[in-house]
Parts: structure tokens; C-alpha cells; sequence
């Protein structure tokens, strides 16, 4: 088996320290981390702030069911977390940069509790 070599130009994800430090401080569980990654790959992956990506797709590369997917990425859109456009009979996601207003980090003053 040949060793991997991943190489810039052969593509590559810019994505902000800032944000990306916050995505590793978020108590996402596994999927919902990988969900995160996916849509970020899929967006900032194209230079893309949001793109139209199916949950098919996003099961098959999280490697799991696409009703859990679906109630997942529902939970994360519900938390602030991803965005969702309807355009016709399509989704399109893209990631909500300003992670402040991700529900678990507002406090139950933040949201009027």
C-alpha cells in the first residue's frame, strides 16, 4: 500500500483560525462534527459561502443513515449552526460564521430565559 501524500495544489480548505479553534471548543458530538466538516468542505472547500449539497450526500461521506443525518443537520440548523436555504425542491447549507450565536453558547440571559 502506497503511503498517503496530500499536497496543496492538489486542492485544499481555507477556513479562519478563529472559526476553526471555535469548532474545536463546540460540544458537537462525532456526527455532528463530521456533518460541520463536510458542509465546510463542500463550501469553503469551492471558495463557496453556501452550496446546495443533498443529505444523500452527506450520509455517504459521514458514513451513516440519512434519517440521522436529517435529524442531525435539523438540530444543527435549530442550534444556529448551519444555515438552510430552500431553493425549489433543493437545500442549500452553508456554515453560520459567527459562532456567538450558536445556541449552546448563548446563555439563558443572551436568549431572554
Amino acid at each position: 500500500m502506497d503511503a498517503a501524500s496530500p499536497q496543496l495544489e492538489h486542492g485544499y480548505t481555507r477556513v479562519a483560525n478563529e472559526l476553526l479553534e471555535a469548532i474545536v471548543k463546540y460540544p458537537f458530538n462525532a456526527t455532528e462534527l463530521k456533518i460541520v466538516l463536510i458542509i465546510i468542505r463542500k463550501t469553503y472547500g469551492w471558495k463557496k459561502k453556501k452550496a446546495v449539497i443533498s443529505h444523500g450526500a452527506i450520509a455517504a461521506e459521514a458514513k451513516t443513515g440519512i434519517r440521522y443525518v436529517k435529524r442531525t443537520m435539523k438540530s444543527l440548523i435549530q442550534d444556529k449552526v448551519i444555515l438552510k436555504e430552500k431553493q425549489g425542491f433543493l437545500n442549500v447549507f452553508g456554515l453560520n460564521k459567527d459562532y456567538k450565536s450558536w445556541r449552546l453558547w448563548k446563555s439563558p440571559v443572551d436568549s431572554g430565559q
